[in-house]
């Protein structure tokens, strides 16, 4: 297949287009190189540095290939900061259906679209299956969520095949990918880890879990990435969690890393963030049934893969 891929100069985008292309694919990456790294894409894609806002630039890009499909990454993710820069991410949305339009012009009849676990907001069960309702507590959940239901009536009216894969925390590394602005907890401990943080603040330590800690599930990018190539066999739309219906506490991964790094994680309880759920967990029984995927990768391989990449940095 030919495939487009947007934001895959990313975090999980660039170990996707390294899979895609290993199995054969051809691949063009767009990416504006905001928060993505040149250097993370594959020599044996194209690359196009692009703004999906542009529509010049990315009608461009879609005249100058036939594309099979696209698999969709490129989008501001940090659901703290969407509370409080709505027109930013707004920006979500109207890349999204930047994308879509082109994709009716171009007659590109498949988009896997990277969603998220933020869809669901507080859980109301667990482990979360895709019947779960859809209420995000942050906007950043709720752009997401529009932009899967853009893309049903996009389905509906142009027959375009869109699988939305809602996934919950990524973790694992496969390029050496360093985060940057680091706000979510491994990357943080991983800080911690090699000097880089002077300790990691816990919130919260009287849950309802195994030993107080928020429990989360935990998924690695190489399985994530190959969830993405299964989609895009698929030839109706859908929606499907990704995760490993297993969790794991702060206080776990704390101890995982000390493990491997041979240091202790300086750290202090502070108070509870407002809307942490306790426990958040997925079902993946869909991404099995319907993909034929299940995880590989465990907690322990996520951090050793990722602290070797903080060590060489």
């Amino acid at each position: 297949m030919n495939i487009l891929v947007s934001g895959g100069a990313g975090y999980i985008g660039s170990v996707t287009v390294k899979q895609l292309l290993d199995e054969g694919h051809s691949v063009t990456v767009v990416d504006n190189l905001v928060k993505g790294r040149r250097e993370l894409v594959d020599s044996r894609a194209d690359f196009c540095e692009v703004d999906i806002l542009d529509v010049k630039a990315l009608d461009d890009v879609f005249s100058s290939s036939s594309f099979d499909a696209v698999v969709h990454f490129a989008a501001h993710k940090d659901a703290g900061e969407s509370m409080v820069d709505v027109p930013k991410y707004s920006e979500n949305i109207v890349g999204t259906i930047n994308i879509l339009n082109m994709m009716v012009k171009y007659d590109v009849g498949k988009m896997v679209f990277s969603s998220s676990a933020a869809v669901y907001g507080n859980p109301k069960y667990v482990p979360i299956d895709e019947e779960h309702p859809t209420e995000p507590i942050n906007y950043y959940g709720m752009t997401k969520l529009v932009c899967e239901q853009k893309m049903e009536w996009y389905s509906k009216v142009h027959g375009i095949v869109c699988v939305s894969l809602r996934y919950f925390n990524v973790a694992g590394d496969k390029l050496g990918y360093i985060d940057p602005n680091a706000s979510n907890v491994i990357p943080k401990i991983l800080e911690v880890a090699t000097g880089v943080r002077d300790k990691l603040l816990i919130f919260g330590d009287d849950y309802d879990t195994v030993d107080g800690t928020g429990v989360r599930d935990y998924i690695d990018v190489r399985d994530l990435a190959q969830a993405h190539i299964l989609a895009l066999k698929l030839d109706s739309s859908d929606q499907i969690n990704l995760g490993t219906s297993e969790g794991t506490s702060v206080k776990e991964l704390m101890d995982v890393m000390e493990e491997l790094c041979g240091n202790s994680i300086n750290h202090e309880v502070v108070g509870r963030r407002e809307g942490d759920p306790a426990s958040l967990t997925a079902s993946y029984d869909k991404a099995y049934k319907v993909l034929g995927w299940k995880p590989v990768y465990g907690i322990k391989d996520m951090l050793d893969s990722m602290h070797k990449a903080y060590c060489q940095k």
